[in-house]
Order: C-alpha cells, then sequence, then structure tokens
C-alpha cells in the first residue's frame, strides 16, 4: 500500500511539477518583475525598510511580527534539507536556477501578500486574509474562494508538515541517536503549546527564534565558506557550466537542473502557492503595499540569502552526490541527498558538533514552519464559516485544530523519507495552481496599488491607502477608512 501511494504521488508531481510549473512560476516572476518596474531592484533599501514598522493592534499583529511568522514557513527545511535535494537530483546547476527564481518569485510574494492585505477582513476581532478572500471579494467567485480553502487548509494541516517533521526527527537521529518516534512526540508537544495561544503567540515564538537561528547558521556558514575560500573560482563556474547543462561531472541535464531549482525555489520561498497571504492580511500597515514589499524581502533573505549559503555549505566541501553519478569525496557514494550532506559539510570545520548543531538548527527551522502551516490551515478552514452566528463553530474548528494538527505532526515523523517529500510537493504544487490563477488575475490591482504607493513616496509622505482615492468591489472599505482615519482626515 505504501509502495502504491508513492508511486501514485510520484507521478502526480510529474505533472504537476512539469513544464506547465515552470512556465506559470517562471513567466508569473519575469512578468510581474517587468510590469512592477524591477521594483525589488529599484526599491531594494525600501523593500528591506518596512521589515521593521511597527504598529500592531488588538487586530493585527506588527509589520515586523507577520514578517517573521511569514519567514517561519519561508525559513525552513527547504532550506537546508531541499537545498540538499535539488543538488543531489539537479546537480550544483540547481542552485543558480533556485537564487534566480528567488529574485523573480519576490515580485509574486509581493503581489499575493498586497493583494492579501487589500481584501482583508475583520472576523473576531482579528484581521483574516488569503486566497479564498481575494477570489470572493475580488473576482466575485465564492464557489472557487471555498475551493481555494479546501484545498490550502488540508495541504497545510495535512500533507506540507509531512517533510519538516520527518526531517527534524530524522536528523536528530543521525546527530545523537534519539529514536525518531520521541523526537516526533517533542515536536508535537511543542506545537499544541504554540498554536493554542493563537496569532498572538504564533507572532511572538516567531519573532523570537526567527532572527536568532538566522542569524547563527549564516555565521556559521561564513565559517565554513572562509576555511573553503580558494575554491570558490571553480564552484562557480562548476555551478553556471552545471546550470546549462554543459557539465558532464555531474550528469544531470539542464531541464532537470532548471526543474529542480525552479521546485526548490518555490518550496522554500513558498511564492505562489498562498501560504504567506494569511499572515501577511493579519499585519496592521497603513498601506497594502508596505507588506508587499516586507514579504518581497523575505523571498530574498530565504531563497537568495539562506538557501544560497546551504548550498555553499554544501558544495565547497563536497559532502554531496548526484542522481547523474557523481560522489563526492566527503559523503558516502549511497547517500542520496537530505540533511546528511549539511551536516557533513559542517562537520568539516566544528568536527563531531557539526551534526548535533544542523539538527539543532533544523529543529528551529523547521519547527517555525510548523506553526506557520498552523495558522495558514486555520485561517482557511474559517473562512468557509465566517458569517457572525458562525463564532461557535469557529471556536470548534480552531480547537480541533489545535489538537488534530500536533497528531498528524507526530505521525509524519516516523514516515518514509520519500513519502514525506513527495506529499509535501504534492501539496505545495497543488495550492500553487490553485492559488496563481487568482494572482495573475487580480495582479492589475497590484500595479495601481503600487504605482499609489510611489506617488505618495515621491511626494515625501508616509504612503497610507485611501479607498476614497483608489478602490474597487470587494474591499472593505469602512475597515480601511477605519484604519487610516487619522490619515484621512487630516489630508
Amino acid at each position: 500500500m505504501a509502495d502504491f501511494l508513492n508511486n501514485f504521488v510520484d507521478w502526480a508531481n510529474g505533472y504537476i511539477w512539469g513544464v506547465g510549473m515552470l512556465v506559470l512560476i517562471g513567466g508569473a516572476g519575469i512578468y510581474f518583475t517587468v510590469r512592477l518596474g524591477f521594483f525589488q531592484f529599484v526599491r531594494f533599501r525600501d523593500m528591506w525598510s518596512r521589515i521593521i514598522e511597527k504598529g500592531d493592534s488588538e487586530s493585527g499583529i506588527s509589520s515586523f511580527a507577520s514578517f517573521c511568522t511569514t519567514m517561519a514557513m519561508r525559513v525552513g527545511t527547504g532550506n537546508i534539507a531541499g537545498v540538499a535535494v535539488a543538488i543531489y537530483m539537479g546537480g550544483p546547476g540547481a542552485m543558480f536556477w533556485m537564487i534566480l527564481i528567488g529574485m523573480t518569485n519576490s515580485a509574486v510574494c509581493f503581489a499575493e501578500c498586497t493583494l492579501g492585505q487589500l481584501y482583508k477582513v475583520r472576523v473576531d476581532g482579528a484581521y483574516r486574509g488569503g486566497g479564498a478572500y481575494c477570489a470572493e471579494r475580488g473576482l466575485g467567485w465564492k464557489a472557487y474562494g471555498t475551493f481555494m480553502a479546501i484545498v490550502l487548509g488540508v495541504a497545510c494541516a495535512v500533507f506540507m508538515p509531512a517533510a519538516a517533521t520527518y526531517t527534524i526527527s530524522d536528523a536528530f537521529r543521525e546527530a545523537t541517536g534519539v529514536p525518531m518516534a520521541v523526537t516526533s512526540a517533542v515536536i508535537a508537544i511543542l506545537l499544541f503549546v504554540t498554536v493554542f495561544g493563537g496569532i498572538k503567540r504564533i507572532s511572538s515564538v516567531a519573532s523570537m527564534v526567527v532572527p536568532f537561528m538566522t542569524v547563527v547558521y549564516m555565521v556559521v556558514t561564513f565559517i565554513v565558506v572562509a576555511v573553503n575560500i580558494t575554491k570558490i573560482p571553480a564552484l562557480i563556474a562548476d555551478v553556471v557550466t552545471s546550470a546549462f547543462g554543459l557539465n558532464a561531472v555531474f550528469g544531470a541535464a539542464i531541464g532537470t537542473a532548471i526543474q529542480q531549482g525552479v521546485k526548490r525555489g518555490t518550496f522554500s520561498s513558498a511564492s505562489g502557492m498562498g501560504e504567506s497571504t494569511p499572515t501577511a492580511a493579519a499585519a496592521e500597515t497603513s498601506h497594502p503595499v508596505k507588506q508587499g514589499l516586507s514579504n518581497a524581502a523575505g523571498v530574498w533573505l530565504d531563497t537568495v540569502i539562506v538557501c544560497t549559503a546551504s548550498g555553499l555549505l554544501i558544495l565547497l566541501t563536497d559532502t554531496f552526490n548526484t542522481a547523474g553519478g557523481y560522489h563526492g569525496s566527503g559523503i558516502a557514494a549511497d547517500v542520496t541527498g537530505g540533511v546528511v550532506y549539511v551536516q557533513a559539510a559542517v562537520s568539516t570545520v566544528l568536527g563531531g558538533f557539526g551534526n548535533i548543531f544542523v539538527a539543532v538548527m533544523l529543529l528551529l527551522f523547521s519547527f517555525t514552519c510548523l506553526i506557520s502551516y498552523y495558522y495558514e490551515a486555520e485561517t482557511a478552514a474559517l473562512y468557509l464559516f465566517q458569517k457572525p452566528e458562525q463564532q461557535k463553530i469557529r471556536k470548534a474548528i480552531t480547537r480541533t485544530m489545535q489538537f488534530g494538527m500536533p497528531v498528524l505532526v507526530f505521525c509524519w515523523g516516523i514516515i518514509e523519507s520519500g513519502t514525506a517529500w513527495n506529499l509535501s510537493d504534492l501539496a505545495l504544487g497543488t495550492t500553487t495552481w490553485v492559488n496563481m490563477l487568482i494572482v495573475i488575475l487580480l495582479f492589475p490591482k497590484c500595479i495601481a496599488l503600487y504605482k499609489d504607493y510611489v506617488e505618495q513616496m515621491k511626494a515625501g509622505r508616509d504612503p497610507y491607502y485611501d479607498p476614497d482615492k483608489l478602490s474597487w468591489k470587494g474591499v472593505d472599505v469602512e475597515l480601511w477608512k477605519e484604519i487610516n482615519a487619522k490619515r484621512i482626515e487630516a489630508k
């Protein structure tokens, strides 16, 4: 039965992650980038400054808390184990395409997060938003919104946690010998304690853990790179030649390198799949574009910086193999990808402590990913019951998910590696196709909002969204007037 499931999911992923996905994500990223005037380069400094804006309220969290909660989902399993899988399947060239797709994916993320802010609503005193809300309120597609909510809810609650949980448990087993079931149980308990406090506690935990784990991981990467700095010119040549199928040593064709780079870059950044939209919508901000810029910066940090760090660790220390037949000098020939590559890389400098260090980093990276998955799944589920008279149903659903998702997380921690990654890939790919249709159709709103933002910046004002000046059907005008009441009165 397990073999049948794995084969079926693998077959489905072949279609979901085929040429169509390359065109969808790559094409949309390039198109959005051009139409927005290469904003991720032109407004690079502004993009990063939006991360640290304050302004939380009873209804929403601060931009920084939202950024950290979103980064909790981005900086996760894909940044360590996912990069290793990409290199094994697509050779060093996969890293080239991963970095490139990260740059263009930032435009996709900008669009979906800006839309999430624009069409957000207040439910039970808290901001809620996401692809389903955009579909219903922006396009009038209530049925499609319901479909989106079901797909994203099931994907985030049931399938996406599979790779994260398995990888944490596997890393600790490799580093310390602790049984995977024990590690999975601990993760499940920690998840329950965190999500039981709602978005405020989730964002608080993310705001403490994400900056710490990212800085520590980058410091260790810098040390490993410094030790191997003389190898960098040769490494760059290997990455570029492999990216275009010109390096027979690693055996991967250009198509495989591109596919793996796009897949893992998308998995890591979560751009286009609708994951980051609910958390972006939860932020208290004066203009939708501000949160779009903040999240676009998050994609750069996640894919362009952290994923590159993991790739450098693996490639500079030659602790990798490829499916095309290459066997690195610092890793056993039968190891076919995963966190072991990164553990072996760090161990070349830190010795036996390297395995434990990577296991701890992976625990932090993947655990924060899990708490973010929970919030996204909860938001999707509550969309289905958003009427005022359904408040008791919403509370029941929330409690059920707070108990149920940790149980599922425990189960995923003890399954087979290939199944875990295949299920996560299937969930990611499916939600991406479902979500991107809405993002593409509503993208003209993003262009208009961005122009409004730029005009206010050029005029020397702190941008705010005035629905009397720029609005569309489905936007909660009264909510935005309340948010920016003082600014609108003073104009």
